[in-house]
């Protein structure tokens, strides 16, 4: 199982953590990184992954995201397939072209999975899943836990 996950994942540690949902997806996302670790998923990391995490001037939160980029296994660089694609799905699903980019990036390299603890962005790339076929399947990070441990027994 192949999964991408956008850079609030990766910073979503320091986010405040006294608001219980930001602290569930921070335990989620422990989670996911526990089975990357493990060999039970593999992540993928991306050109733009680099690119938002280069724009980050808190250095700490730099710093985090580029130890946990290697985790992973795959990495998806730029294409004109992707940028084509993410064309696409900014005309079907109207989203932001950064997140068109981080879609593209994840139905591309073949990922099962996009997680993103973006609830709008999930919403729209499950309904917008029409227009370009895309085959990932978006998913918070808690709800993707919860799948795993139900499919797990």
């Amino acid at each position: 199982m192949r999964i991408y996950c956008d850079m609030n994942i990766y910073n979503r540690c320091f986010d405040d953590q006294s608001q219980l949902r930001i602290r569930l997806e921070t335990g989620a996302i422990e989670g996911i990184f526990e089975l990357a670790e493990s060999g039970a998923l593999e992540l993928a990391w991306s050109f733009m992954l680099d690119y938002e995490n280069s724009l980050n001037l808190q250095e700490d939160r730099k710093e985090w995201a580029e130890l946990l980029s290697r985790l992973c296994i795959h990495t998806i660089v730029p294409s004109t397939g992707i940028l084509a694609l993410a064309r696409s799905i900014i005309k079907s699903a109207g989203i932001t072209p950064r997140d068109a980019l981080h879609v593209a990036c994840a139905e591309t390299g073949r990922c099962d999975y996009f997680v993103t603890c973006d609830d709008d962005l999930v919403r729209t790339v499950r309904t917008g899943r029409r227009a370009p076929k895309l085959r990932v399947i978006a998913i918070n990070p808690v709800e993707f836990i919860r799948r795993q441990g139900e499919s797990r027994g």
